[in-house]
């Protein structure tokens, strides 16, 4: 009988835990770029992707992800379904505005957001896939960026403030 219970006292511990960290992850919030934690960002032209540097905040709901972030021309908010359903944002590049396709997906507690642009006529694409870590008080985001010139990885990683 003392091993039926504690047992269940241990499944009834251990489950809930198991089942919150399989479960999608709530990105909201305010965030600031830990330099030190982070890969320094990539050197010349055409490099990059959406994981830049500085704050971002984020607002997400059970269809969408909005993040809020200072860019070249100043502030710049994309918006991505969290279906996996195309999402199309406006950024600043070089030559003005330019817009962009993006999919965001789940894997898992990780969202993994592929984004396209064109650059130059040579289509950009950028893999980002996006986790909390130490009990949610830290965001990293790995991005994968395929250019002419190879491929580009980075990984930042945010504080919550």
């Amino acid at each position: 009988m003392r091993r039926v219970t504690l047992l269940a006292l241990i499944a009834a511990v251990v489950l809930p835990f198991s089942a919150r960290a399989q479960g999608k992850a709530d990105f909201s919030g305010t965030w600031t770029l830990d330099t030190a934690k982070s890969d320094p960002p990539p050197q010349g032209r055409g490099g990059g992707g959406g994981a830049g540097g500085g704050t971002q905040t984020i607002k997400q709901t059970a269809s969408e992800l909005s993040v809020s972030s200072e860019g070249r021309g100043g502030p710049q908010t994309m918006v991505y379904k969290l279906d996996g359903s195309e999402s199309t944002n406006q950024v600043m590049g070089r030559g003005g505005a330019q817009s962009v396709k993006s999919t965001a997906k789940w894997d898992g507690s990780s969202l993994v957001i592929e984004t396209t642009r064109d650059f130059q006529g040579t289509p950009i694409t950028t893999k980002e896939v996006r986790r909390l870590d130490n009990g949610g008080k830290e965001m990293v985001i790995e991005s994968t960026t395929q250019t002419p010139n190879g491929e580009l990885k980075r990984k930042t990683v945010y504080t919550k403030s």
